[in-house]
């Protein structure tokens, strides 16, 4: 038997559903006025289903960042030491990134999150400014947000998102990801001209694919 919790959202949908992560989150989704009741029923029908679910996932998937003394993960797909300090706005040393303590878990994590999206930033302006020009397109507006199962993705507007988990992974899996969704901006599909349009530009962009299936799980669960 595993212990489990499950985390709660409120949708705009009439149904009920459970997802289980691959990091072991349980998310209950469901209306806002569902009676506890029609939850509490739901859940118990469902218990064996999320107990199945859970004993599948793969035991290498790393936890969710704390950003606490001494935890270890990756950055830019090398392994690098978290280290707290008193008054210090931050400092990314390669092998080492010292964060400004805070007080409790929650203000740790976030201020945490907004030093890695800090530093991938940095990263990503100009590498977008450099394959947009390339590709003689346009990126309207770059977001940099946590998403569970997407590196990226671009709309209509020519609006791109990044995951910000890219922060930790190797440099040539940032720049495949970023030539991906600067490719829709052309070709908003995976037709075989979006595909000849990334290969223009990384004739080895199955490498970056294969390396994403292969290990892609253990970076992007360090912050969900």
């Amino acid at each position: 038997m595993i212990d489990f919790e499950i985390e709660r959202k409120t949708t705009k949908g009439r149904n009920i559903s459970l997802v289980v992560y691959q990091n072991g989150k349980v998310v209950l989704k469901h209306p806002p006025r569902v009676p506890k009741k029609q939850i509490d029923e739901f859940l118990s029908e469902k218990k064996d289903w999320i107990q199945s679910k859970l004993l599948q996932i793969p035991k290498d998937i790393p936890k969710k960042l704390k950003f606490i003394e001494g935890e270890n993960t990756h950055i830019f797909g090398n392994q690098t030491t978290i280290h707290l300090v008193e008054k210090i706005k931050y400092k990314y040393l390669g092998k080492i990134l010292e964060l400004p303590y805070t007080k409790s878990e929650q203000s740790q994590i976030r201020k945490g999150k907004l030093i890695l999206k800090e530093i991938l930033q940095k990263k990503l302006e100009p590498m977008i400014a450099s394959i947009s020009e390339s590709l003689n397109t346009k990126v309207t507006k770059v977001s940099i947000k946590t998403m569970r199962s997407l590196w990226g993705s671009c709309n209509s507007k020519n609006e791109i998102s990044l995951n910000l988990s890219l922060v930790h992974c190797p440099d040539h899996i940032i720049e495949y990801i970023v030539l991906h969704e600067i490719a829709h901006t052309i070709e908003h599909n995976h037709s075989s001209k979006f595909w000849e349009i990334v290969k223009s530009k990384n004739p080895t962009y199955k490498q970056a694919e294969k390396w994403l299936k292969e290990y892609g799980k253990k970076y992007i669960y360090y912050l969900n």
